[in-house]
C-alpha cells in the first residue's frame, strides 16, 4: 500500500490518466470531439477492471449502465436499456461477446425512476442524486479548460475564416471550438454561421 491506497488503485488511476485523459486532450487539440465515456468502457472498465475482478475470484462484474444483457443462439447479446431515455448501448459498443460473458447490468430492465425507489429502499444516499451530463473528469463542462491543464501552451491563435476565404477573425485555440457550435464566435453579425470544420494543424476555424 502508499499512504493506505492499495497499488491496484494507484495502477487503475494512472490507466484511467493514460487511455482516457490524455486520449480525450490530444483528440481534441487534434480538432475532433472525442467521446472519453467510450474510451473509458473500453479500456479502464471492462479491460483492466474486468481483468482485475477475474484475479480476485470474482463470478461476475456489476456495473450500472442502462443496458441489457441477454442469452441469444450464440452467446450473450447487448440490447438497449428499457429505459430509451436513459439507453447507453451506444457507449458500450465494442463490448466483446468475451467481456459479456462476465457482465452484468442490473439497471437495464428498469426506469430511471424505478432505480431510485431501490434506492431509496436500501437508504442509499445517490436515490436523489440530480442527474449529471458532465464527463467525470470535467468539472463544469469545460472540456477547453481540461486541454489547458494537461496541455499548457498548447493553444496556438488562429484565424477563424469563412469557406468562401475571407477571414472573419482571431481565436485563442482551436479547443474552444467544436463542429456544429453558433454561440461565442464574435465575428459580427450578418447570417447565422456555425462551424463547419477545425483545422487543427493550420490553427483555423472555418465556418459557413
Amino acid at each position: 500500500d502508499t499512504l493506505g491506497i492499495p497499488h491496484y488503485v494507484l495502477d487503475y488511476e494512472s490507466r484511467f490518466r493514460t487511455s482516457v485523459i490524455d486520449d480525450f486532450v490530444d483528440t481534441y487539440l487534434a480538432g475532433a470531439t472525442p467521446i472519453p465515456c467510450v474510451r473509458c468502457n473500453q479500456t479502464v472498465k471492462f479491460r483492466d477492471l474486468v481483468a482485475r475482478a477475474q484475479e480476485i475470484g470474482a463470478d461476475a462484474l456489476a456495473t450500472g449502465h442502462y443496458v441489457r444483457r441477454s442469452i441469444g443462439p450464440h452467446g450473450p447479446e447487448l440490447h438497449r436499456a428499457v429505459d430509451d431515455a436513459k439507453d447507453q448501448s451506444y457507449f458500450l459498443f465494442a463490448t466483446t461477446r468475451a467481456q459479456l460473458e462476465f457482465l452484468r447490468f442490473p439497471l437495464g430492465g428498469m426506469t430511471k425512476e424505478e432505480t431510485r425507489v431501490q434506492a431509496a429502499r436500501f437508504n442509499l444516499p445517490v436515490a436523489e442524486k440530480p442527474d449529471s451530463q458532465d464527463i467525470c473528469f470535467v468539472a463544469g463542462g469545460s472540456y477547453a479548460d481540461i486541454v489547458r491543464k494537461f496541455r499548457p501552451g498548447a493553444a496556438q491563435p488562429g484565424d477563424i475564416v469563412h469557406l468562401d476565404g475571407r477571414v472573419l477573425g482571431r481565436h485563442q485555440g482551436v479547443l474552444d471550438y467544436t463542429v456544429g457550435q453558433r454561440r461565442g464566435l464574435d465575428v459580427g453579425g450578418g447570417e447565422p454561421l456555425y462551424v463547419v470544420a477545425i483545422d487543427a494543424a493550420g490553427a483555423r476555424v472555418i465556418v459557413g
